[in-house]
């Protein structure tokens, strides 16, 4: 079994005992044909017990001397360790000795021992440092008895998450990784002069239970958990970790914020006391600010950065309104009933005519409606209105044909991305009302349509591109006629019985929509 730990090279050491035992040769047996065998007592670190060929370290120390210092031993099918090669009790019968056996075993022998940062994996056995020690033995032809004990403190964290979004990251932050080995008194203590390590937990069960092992310390340590959002972090107080105690931990996973307290089941280890929590917890999401406002964003399987919230950004010299008919160029959402809903706006974001979100100074002409692709517009610096085809890489599929095969979210059973698919990376996307307006003649109107799937969300929802459709006349072909509409390429959600789902479909430039906006391509 591979494994993965950092050792610093030192011999060990142990002192004489001076109180005698019978000697084991009562039965005659001599010394000769005596091997040096050891039955381990254990829990492992993989909850059931030594494996074979597993190797610890041995030191046999008598009064007189170091007859062995590090001598591997393997672990056999008989359950029990023997020398990788054959060792023989020395001579002196009556000479009482010490051992001291360690595992993982290396060469040289480890005066330190440093835990492995990832313990997903082989790291986490590799950082299951054991000892075991035993005096006033005598060369015997009996296995050894020597029981092994956990000289890491381990945390069992189990997640309850009450997000939308599964966990794809336990960590435990701001301890120190390595401890110091003192094999004549068979301690390990903390380096005191030791790096502060972040260590990632062992996933035991999918999203809910974990495990790390920590250097006994007193530590003021954090828990931070990631999801599509970001990280929440969890601070404690200052805590005593003990070598060989296992403290139970649950992570309450929140959509603001994380609790975490001490319960449930202890398991293998030697229980420990509670371990208190500091503070509220925080969460750590990576944002754009912009207009004062800190913007959720989210890097997605299209390679591409988006904004993980819709805009409601209001430039200098605007104001927000209420009333679609008043040309102001930024609107309050709508809820379901078409009714201005101030209080959506943290949530659904603004409604921007197209003017104001492609960042126009002016109105839509027949000269200019086909010139802002790929523009800034209402979008922070390093950032734009996305293009049609930054939607269609979301999406796979469009009206009129449209396809794009290298989509990563494309699902042909529903004709389109599915939008829990999407909002599990963190895109957050749901549909949500707009401003509908069939020509440049129609009065605006606040539009919601319900969804069938579930009455209290919205069926639709449109997400403006900076990609032109087409412009049509009031007589077909005569510019002379008039602008009957501008329609330019848009995200579309569809929620109903069938789907829940983006592709990519047309809308009408007189109307006023939410924006999401994507960074600019490196």
């Amino acid at each position: 079994m591979k494994r993965i730990f950092t050792f610093a090279i030192a011999a060990l050491l142990l002192g004489a005992c001076d109180n005698k035992f019978e000697s084991g040769t009562t039965d005659g047996t001599s010394p000769e044909n005596m091997k040096v065998t050891i039955d381990p007592t254990i829990t492992r670190a993989t909850e059931v017990d030594f494996e074979a060929d597993d190797a610890i370290g041995v030191t046999i120390t008598t009064a007189q001397e170091t007859y062995v210092s590090n001598r591997k031993f393997v672990y056999g099918t008989d359950s029990r360790f023997s020398a990788e090669e054959a060792l023989l009790w020395y001579e002196d019968v009556n000479a009482p000795s010490t051992l001291f056996a360690y595992y993982p075993y290396t060469d040289p022998a480890p005066a330190e021992f440093t835990i492995a940062a990832d313990q997903n994996g082989d790291g986490y056995g590799a950082s299951d440092l054991m000892t075991a020690y035993k005096d006033n033995v005598y060369p015997t032809k009996n296995a050894i008895g020597m029981t092994f004990r956990h000289k890491m403190a381990r945390l069992i964290l189990t997640v309850d998450n009450e997000t939308d979004y599964p966990v794809t990251k336990l960590a435990v932050t701001g301890t120190i990784g390595t401890a110091v080995i003192d094999a004549s008194a068979n301690t390990v203590t903390v380096k005191s002069d030791g790096a502060v390590q972040d260590v990632t937990a062992r996933e035991v069960a999918a999203g809910s239970k974990y495990y790390v092992l920590l250097v006994p310390q007193s530590a003021k340590f954090s828990v931070a958990v990631t999801t599509a959002e970001g990280t929440r972090t969890q601070s404690y107080t200052e805590t005593e970790l003990i070598g060989g105690k296992s403290y139970p931990v649950t992570v309450r996973v929140k959509p603001a914020n994380m609790e975490v307290s001490m319960e449930g089941p202890i398991d293998a280890w030697e229980e420990a006391d509670e371990i208190l929590t500091e503070g509220q917890g925080t969460l750590d999401v990576p944002t754009v600010e912009w207009g004062g406002v800190k913007y959720r964003i989210v890097t997605l399987k299209d390679g591409r950065t988006w904004m993980a919230e819709n805009l409601r950004y209001v430039p200098a010299g605007k104001s927000v309104s209420s009333d679609p008919t008043d040309g102001s160029g930024i609107w309050n959402p709508c809820d379901l009933d078409k009714t201005a809903a101030p209080d959506l706006a943290e949530k659904n974001g603004l409604l921007y005519s197209y003017p104001v979100l492609l960042g126009i100074d002016g109105a839509l002409s027949g000269d200019n409606f086909d010139k802002y692709e790929g523009v800034q517009g209402i979008c922070p610096p390093g950032w734009h209105i996305p293009t049609l085809d930054e939607w269609m890489k979301l999406a796979g599929t469009g009206s009129g044909g449209l396809s794009d095969p290298t989509s990563p979210y494309f699902d042909s059973a529903t004709a389109g991305a599915p939008i829990p698919t999407l909002n599990a990376d963190g895109f957050n996307l749901l549909g949500c009302g707009y401003i509908n307006a069939a020509s440049a003649s129609a009065t605006p109107a606040y539009m919601a349509v319900k969804s069938a799937a579930d009455a209290t969300a919205f069926g639709m929802g449109y997400f403006p591109s900076s990609t032109s459709y087409q412009i049509t006349y009031n007589t077909a072909g005569d510019a002379s006629s008039g602008i009957k509409n501008i329609q330019y390429y848009a995200g579309m959600i569809t929620y109903n019985a069938n789907y829940n789902r983006l592709t990519v479909a047309y809308n009408g430039a007189y109307s006023a929509v939410p924006v999401r906006c994507i960074q600019d391509a490196e």
